[in-house]
């Protein structure tokens, strides 16, 4: 499973999750190239689930509480061993207040899930210096669903 943020302008239009550029990016390369994972393979929703407004910007906690429920809901329908945090608004989510450049790239326990957070594929397209990073983590994340042992883990413990 992927949790991302909020629904861009492409994602209101389609009522999907990531299907915008981002989402383009995220299947195409950092999925399908870094992770071997398919998207047709993975279950992918947002913390919040309608846009905020007519720009993109950080929804506010009020919506983030709003939409929690659901989030919480698909979680036990869907009761993912693996979940990918894409982006700092869902990793704050799951893992509270902390610091996206020292937690991505690393394994957290939830119960019996796995979770990982991950920089978001837009942070690439605006910031290219940003996209070795996130190949890094997507490659991590395909190592992690797969097992491998190499996976570094951090103790923090998610929601």
């Amino acid at each position: 499973m992927l949790i991302g943020e909020a629904p861009g302008k492409s994602e209101d239009m389609k009522g999907k999750p990531f299907v915008g550029k981002s989402g383009l990016e995220l299947d195409n390369v950092y999925l399908h190239e870094y992770a071997g994972v398919e998207r047709w393979n993975v279950y992918v929703s947002n913390v919040v689930k309608c846009r905020t407004n007519d720009k993109d910007r950080d929804p506010t906690q009020a919506e983030i509480d709003a939409c929690s429920h659901i989030l919480n809901m698909e979680l036990e329908m869907v009761k993912p061993r693996f979940i990918g945090l894409v982006g700092r608004l869902s990793t704050q989510w799951m893992l509270g207040d902390v610091n996206m450049a020292k937690v991505h790239g690393f394994g957290y326990r939830d119960g019996d899930r796995l979770v990982m957070p991950l920089y978001h594929p837009a942070y690439g397209l605006h910031n290219t210096v940003m996209m070795r990073h996130i190949m890094r983590d997507f490659t991590k994340f395909g190592r992690m669903i797969r097992g491998d042992e190499s996976v570094m883990w951090k103790e923090r413990r998610a929601r």
